[in-house]
């Protein structure tokens, strides 16, 4: 039988504002949110019995992710950065760092949120 998939999975919070220029209410003008970021990294066990170290996950996370955004105006740094492109852009740079995520979401409220997966692993979402 082969061994399970195991997935792990940890939060984040960060504080950062934007504005969409496009949008008719008040999202319009400058304003700011308190994200929480939440990431699922799956695999098999490695010979130390973990996916990935928690630590490893967060270094990688605060360098190419956090660092970044917290405290910061994301137009300056994302186009028109609605919550899909901000989690879009969390994805590609822990990506392109060498952890392939799982499930990416991003909490722009405590009601609102995007959920990005991986395609292999999402069932039954056109692409």
């Amino acid at each position: 039988m082969p061994a399970p998939v195991v997935k792990i999975c940890r939060e984040y919070d960060f504080d950062a504002a934007h504005q969409l220029e496009w949008h008719p209410g008040a999202c319009r003008r400058l304003h700011g949110h308190t994200y929480t970021l939440e990431l699922s990294v799956a695999g098999r066990l490695d010979e130390r019995g973990v996916v990935m170290d928690f630590a490893e996950l967060d270094q990688v996370v605060r360098s190419q992710v956090l660092d970044k955004v917290d405290h910061h105006y994301l137009n300056d740094l994302i186009e028109n950065p609605t919550a899909e492109r901000i989690a879009q852009w969390m994805w590609d740079r822990i990506a392109e760092a060498g952890i392939a995520p799982a499930e990416l979401r991003l909490w722009e409220t405590r009601r609102s949120s995007v959920h990005l997966l991986d395609p292999g692993r999402a069932s039954g979402v056109d692409g």
